[in-house]
């Protein structure tokens, strides 16, 4: 089985498609209702493989395309095995940025394909909305435990003033002043009880694998091979559509992002400025007015006077210039900085 998923994951699509067609086959000779039940109950198997191979790139390159093969034929419930090969990838990165990089990019970009095909918007929206659900019911709550407790403390103190005027110790004036403030501090003890109830939840299992792959990208922004920019490019795009139900992870993690970011978008080759630009747009659309001023001071100038710039040499362009990466870039920019500023509400 697991030379057939390494050849379903070659590049070459006759081998390939070849390759699922001898994994439809064995479904059959089997007894498996499909390709996802054969993957996923032989997933220890496979992923021990991969372990192993991932540690010997260099007599087995072709590991990562196992498990390429095997996130995309399958779901979620195979996370919780490969998550250790994650680890273990993210491990030997750390131990060795500039060797082998790019096929351990290859690897990351797989694993946060398959988590934006499981974990994408519709996982998003139910998670707002199970969020928005949870925290009117915990006020509303809240909200009746503190009437509850303000009632009950009233009562008492209204209940030991009437004793006293009944028993004919009427208070002073000074003690009436200080009667006013005995409630405060008895009110101001129920907030920590109440505050202390709202800790923040800890994220998912797939959405700190994204943060953890976020990390790594952060530090290889500034890798000298354009390959591994573009890559890291790529896996940076899906880190923040995963992590974007989780706005209080997010956006710290865009902020330590965004200086290796705007670099990439105003110094850098062409093809690493159109992918980095794209980037730029999922991440306004996902963090919405938290980069809006960053935008409007570091990019938003460099971006008008390139276009300034271009624009007497577009304007003379035949149509051969429709094929240059200039234009690419120019049009890409044109297309995207409407939606960019409306997304970042920089409508004034």
């Amino acid at each position: 089985l697991y030379p057939v998923l390494e050849k379903a994951g070659d590049k070459t699509l006759l081998i390939s498609e070849t390759a699922l067609g001898t994994l439809v086959d064995i479904c059959e000779a089997c007894s498996y209702d499909s390709l996802q039940r054969l993957i996923n109950e032989n997933s220890d198997y496979l992923v021990n493989g991969i372990s192993l191979n991932l540690r010997q790139l260099a007599h087995q390159p072709h590991a990562s395309q196992v498990l390429d093969t095997m996130l995309r034929h399958s779901d979620a419930s195979l996370l919780p095995l490969v998550e250790d090969v994650i680890q273990d990838v993210l491990s030997t990165l750390d131990q060795s940025y500039n060797n082998q990089a790019s096929t351990f990019l290859g690897v990351l970009h797989s694993v946060m394909a398959a988590l934006v095909q499981w974990f994408g918007s519709s996982c998003g929206e139910k998670h707002r909305q199970r969020q928005t659900a949870e925290w009117q019911s915990r006020t509303l709550s809240q909200g009746q435990q503190m009437v509850t407790r303000q009632e009950v403390e009233r009562f008492f103190l209204d209940y030991v003033r009437q004793k006293q005027i009944a028993e004919g110790n009427l208070p002073d004036a000074g003690d009436e002043e200080a009667g006013q403030y005995y409630e405060i501090p008895l009110l101001a003890k129920l907030e920590p009880n109440d505050s202390a109830t709202e800790g923040e939840t800890s994220l998912p299992s797939h959405a700190q694998l994204a943060k953890d792959v976020m990390e790594r990208c952060i530090h290889l922004l500034s890798d000298g091979n354009l390959r591994v920019r573009l890559k890291v490019l790529d896996v940076l795009e899906l880190c923040v559509t995963v992590l974007h139900p989780h706005g209080n992870h997010l956006l710290p993690m865009a902020h330590r992002v965004w200086p290796a970011l705007v670099t990439r978008l105003i110094s850098d080759d062409p093809l690493a400025v159109l992918r980095a630009f794209k980037v730029l747009c999922t991440l306004a659309q996902k963090c919405g007015d938290f980069l809006r001023q960053r935008f409007s001071k570091d990019v938003l100038p460099k971006l008008t006077s390139s276009l300034l710039s271009q624009a007497p040499a577009s304007a003379r362009a035949g149509p051969v210039y429709n094929h240059t990466l200039a234009f690419k870039l120019q049009l890409a920019v044109l297309q995207g900085l409407g939606s960019l500023c409306e997304k970042l509400d920089m409508g004034e």
